[in-house]
């Protein structure tokens, strides 16, 4: 059943990115051309070809997004021998919007070679009505009643960068690691419940390309895909047995961007998330799905 999920994360970021191939975090240059007053007056000059793509010589690169989606997906957390309820994130416990926010900072050795790291914070947060008694980890909220949702959780990656000039733009790949901290809690009644997901977290391998072609007059157009995952793995914990984890990463982007100046840049376009993770023992099956898309806006400064 992983390789399923794994197989439709994908699909799901790939359609999007191929979509719409969507400035370069390198520069277009142009030589300047001069014309002699008699050619000027005597003939027009010969047409210019396309100018030469050069790769941006700065060393650093900072970036800040915020960015506001439509999130689904669910969790069920199980406690011992009591199965927990599967939980829809929008229409159970109400969870309507997402929002999140990023950073980074790559440190570029080489024109092409950059090391960077990046922080995602993602807020998800509701509060949904019961129509009827739903467990979640051993728990039981009864209805009627409110149920008030807090599954925010933050991502932290590290990753090695390569980019390359091609015919019209830019290719860089990537390739690094990423670690999440999930830790949602259910809150009814005047009680709170939490499942500590972070407790089975490793490290997951993640890889990456993104596209950045230049249009003219400051505009380009970026295209991203990245994601990776664990198959079924002993994360070293006993809890009931020994705790196995499983997870799936998937992100796919397109953005028009915008050079304000030579250093100041902005971007915005949708972007697609895909995230689970499920930690199993012989006594519990935890899940968490999220499957969100909405519009991102960022600004990179580079020098």
């Amino acid at each position: 059943m992983g390789h399923c999920r794994l197989a439709a994360g994908s699909a799901l970021v790939a359609a999007l990115v191929i979509a719409w191939p969507v400035s370069p975090h390198a520069q277009v240059l142009a030589p300047d051309r001069l014309l002699t007053v008699s050619q000027t007056r005597d003939a027009e000059p010969p047409p210019a070809g396309p100018p030469p793509l050069v790769l941006d010589p700065s060393r650093w690169e900072f970036s800040l997004g915020a960015y506001v989606g439509r999130p689904g997906g669910y969790i069920r957390v199980d406690e011992g021998r009591t199965r927990g309820t599967r939980l829809r994130l929008n229409d159970d416990l109400g969870v309507r919007f997402s929002e999140s926010g990023d950073a980074s900072a790559a440190f570029h050795l080489t024109p092409r070679d950059a090391i960077r790291a990046s922080f995602l914070y993602y807020f998800l947060r509701g509060e949904g009505l019961l129509d009827s008694s739903v467990v979640y980890n051993g728990e039981q909220f009864t209805a009627p009643g409110h149920v008030v949702t807090n599954a925010d959780f933050y991502r932290v990656s590290l990753a090695y960068e390569r980019t390359g000039v091609f015919p019209g733009g830019f290719l860089t790949g990537s390739v690094g690691l990423t670690y999440v901290h999930l830790d949602p809690k259910l809150t009814g009644h005047g009680r709170s419940n939490a499942e500590d997901f972070y407790r089975q977290e490793l490290p997951v391998p993640i890889v990456g390309l993104r596209l950045d072609i230049p249009l003219g007059q400051g505009f380009g157009a970026r295209a991203s895909i990245g994601g990776g995952g664990l198959p079924r793995v002993n994360s070293g914990r006993k809890e009931g047995g020994t705790v196995y984890l499983e997870q799936i990463h998937g992100d796919g982007a397109i953005a028009l961007t915008y050079a304000l100046t030579k250093n100041l840049g902005l971007d915005v376009g949708p972007r697609l998330t895909y995230f689970f993770q499920r930690e199993k023992s012989h006594e519990d099956d935890n899940r968490f799905e999220l499957i969100d898309f909405g519009v991102r806006a960022g600004v990179t400064l580079r020098f």
